[in-house]
């Protein structure tokens, strides 16, 4: 049975995306969704940059800005490939350190207020600040699994994780796994609040030389939004795993805005 691919042109985008397509192939049987194309920017600052593997660089505040662009709903329904950029200043070293990628994501099982999706890409790291400088090339893999309980309240669990191909550093994978319980506090006709919290735990095997249990964290984030824009801002206590990662404390706000765009080909 073939695909109903959308629009109709050949592409080969690998085996681990074929694999994703057919998985996902009863999901073709549904209603198809028209495409959507959007763009989010987002500007905020936070307690200083700090890495997934636990340690923290500069003096902080950091400037953090992201730029996202992608479209949804592109070869299947409920799938999306987009582009990214990110970077963090430490405002009082003035050194920035930045990362761009792209990615598709593809939801696999959906029904019954409940969704699992799968993602994959490349992503291209330079971080002058992390030990001698690194500059990176990895693979980023991503699981999600959404489960809608009631109008209120949701249940998120992620499992991200990120593979060297190529560094300055040891070369290794990591993998960053989270839940989130979320809350929608208020919803009036133009504001919508929503509070989220929940435990973080990070493993390495041999990334940047590090290995085993790295660190735990507990994380809440609050979110005001506003039809096309939020302001998000979060706290997060973590305590290290290992002899030389410190227990710190870690605080960012955000204000983020979303654009439509109108599809090119339709």
């Amino acid at each position: 049975m073939s695909l109903p691919w959308r629009p109709q042109r050949k592409y080969w985008m690998g085996a681990p995306l074929v694999a994703l397509l057919t998985l996902a192939a009863p999901l073709a049987a549904e209603e198809e969704p028209a495409p959507q194309w959007t763009t989010s920017v987002q500007t905020g600052f936070a307690d200083t940059f700090q890495l997934t593997l636990g340690g923290t660089f500069g003096g902080g505040p950091a400037w953090q800005n992201k730029v996202t662009t992608g479209a949804a709903n592109l070869f299947l329904p409920s799938d999306s490939l987009s582009v990214y950029g990110w970077d963090t200043f430490d405002t009082p070293g003035h050194v920035n350190n930045w990362q761009a990628g792209v990615g598709y994501k593809l939801a696999v099982l959906k029904g019954r207020g409940q969704t699992l999706s799968l993602g994959s890409g490349l992503q291209y790291w330079q971080f002058p600040s992390v030990k001698t400088g690194t500059i990176d090339w990895l693979v980023p893999g991503n699981l999600i699994y959404q489960a809608r309980l009631s109008k209120e309240f949701s249940f998120v669990a992620t499992s991200d994780s990120w593979t060297l191909l190529h560094s300055r550093l040891p070369q290794g994978s990591l993998m960053h796994t989270q839940t989130w319980l979320q809350y929608r506090l208020y919803k009036g006709e133009r504001m919508q609040i929503s509070l989220k919290h929940g435990p973080a735990h990070t493993y390495s095997w041999n990334f940047y030389g590090t290995n085993g249990n790295r660190v735990f964290r507990y994380q809440a984030m609050l979110a005001i939004t506003f039809k096309g824009a939020s302001i998000e801002g979060g706290y997060r206590k973590q305590w290290g795993l290992q002899t030389g990662i410190r227990d710190n404390e870690y605080w960012q706000f955000a204000l983020i805005r979303s654009f439509e765009h109108g599809w090119l080909w339709r």
